[in-house]
């Protein structure tokens, strides 16, 4: 963490101290998620499996997580942990509940009757980094609402391990948010599997989550196709700032910048305090 003292700063520093990491090389990454794509709709599971082994260096035995790697990873985790992840989910669902719409029925003429329902996606696909860090948090944030909504079928996927499973944390941090099919499967190929479907992966109509460049790209592209599935959105590289004084408690400020750094080696994480000692106190 390199702590800038604003005033002392030329206005090109500053500019320099704000600028977002540059986002280089779109073509090059979008031809590279298209030919992945083309690879998973021809070959299914085998392309999947092979991406895997090419970009993950691990060739699980299986792609579907098994009853007895979720035992493995509830058993894994330590009581705190565990504890954790419950009240993480107990917050996500209270906050996503209360956004529930009642139906609306309105006759705005006579017999002209207009009317607001929800209804739930068929099926969701949804997204689980693990690369510089896995992130049981973004299991929560997407299993959770897709609960709520009640949607019939909710496919998780999340790279594989180097041991050729899923990170115990995200696996727990699923199946307690109520996802049961999990597969061991990142990056483009797992956004292909879910938006055309595998023999083993279930074919789903919206894909859900963050990913690196290449996984954006991914989402774009099935979500540019008729055959393929709708895309939440283009996650870019992620970025945050915190504005705090010294009444601020450091270690929350802290834990909020550390979420957003470990997303990517280029996130950006940005404290803004009027008090020097603070930002030592943060660091």
């Amino acid at each position: 963490m390199r702590i800038l003292d604003w005033k002392s700063l030329s206005a090109a520093q500053r500019d320099q101290a704000l600028q977002r990491p540059a986002q280089r090389d779109a073509a090059s990454i979008r031809d590279a998620a298209r030919n992945i794509i083309e690879a998973v709709r021809r070959e299914g599971d085998s392309a999947v499996l092979a991406l895997t082994e090419k970009f993950d260096a691990v060739r699980p035995a299986s792609l579907q997580v098994t009853p007895q790697e979720f035992a493995d990873a509830e058993r894994a985790l330590n009581t705190a942990q565990t504890a954790a992840i419950e009240r993480a989910i107990d917050n996500v669902r209270r906050f996503h509940a209360a956004q529930g719409a009642a139906p609306l029925r309105v006759e705005t003429a006579p017999g002209v009757v207009c009317e607001r329902i929800s209804v739930p996606i068929r099926a969701v696909g949804l997204y689980v980094p693990a690369g510089s860090a896995p992130l049981p948090s973004t299991a929560v944030m997407l299993a959770v609402p897709a609960a709520i909504a009640g949607c019939p079928v909710r496919v998780l996927c999340t790279p594989p391990t180097a041991n050729g499973t899923a990170d115990p944390a995200v696996l727990v941090a699923a199946r307690k948010s109520g996802v049961e099919q999990v597969f061991k499967a990142g990056g483009a190929q797992a956004i292909a599997a879910m938006a055309y479907g595998t023999a083993t992966i279930p074919k789903c109509d919206k894909v859900f989550g963050p990913g690196n460049a290449y996984v954006t790209a991914a989402k774009m592209l099935v979500a540019q196709d008729a055959a393929g599935a709708a895309a939440d959105l283009p996650a870019g590289v992620t970025e945050v700032m915190v504005i705090a004084d010294h009444t601020a408690r450091a270690d929350f400020v802290a834990a909020d910048l550390l979420a957003q750094a470990e997303h990517s080696a280029d996130a950006q994480s940005l404290l803004v305090t009027t008090a020097a000692a603070f930002a030592e106190e943060v660091a």
